[in-house]
């Protein structure tokens, strides 16, 4: 399989990178609504390798299918933002419910001990 700009030339190179990059953030999304939040770091930093070799500036040799890729990357990539906040939330309740729980088992101990 052909991977670098040189042997593709312009437009063929990005949107294989685009297409990559969308394929990868997918996967992600599928990640974060299974929980696999290390999958979805690994895919990240995946994605994050294939956008570093994409140019700095889409220019005129990029296909309309690589803008399309980029578009529906970031719109998924928002969908992802958003499990991840709310699986940040959920750890956040579940730690001050253990919090609590730890804290009122060591009162309960003190007392009793007092007894």
């Amino acid at each position: 399989m052909v991977r670098n700009r040189d042997e593709l030339g312009g437009a063929a190179a990005v949107e294989l990178h685009a297409e990559r990059v969308l394929e990868l953030t997918r996967q992600m999304l599928r990640c974060a609504r299974q929980g696999d939040w290390d999958s979805v770091m690994e895919r990240d930093k995946l994605r994050n390798k294939q956008l570093g070799e994409m140019p700095d500036e889409l220019g005129a040799d990029s296909s309309a299918r690589a803008r399309q890729c980029l578009a529906e990357s970031l719109e998924i990539e928002e969908k992802v933002r958003k499990l991840m906040v709310a699986e940040r939330d959920r750890l956040g309740d579940e730690s001050r419910k253990e919090m609590q729980l730890r804290t009122a088992s060591d009162a309960y101990r003190r007392a009793s001990d007092g007894v």
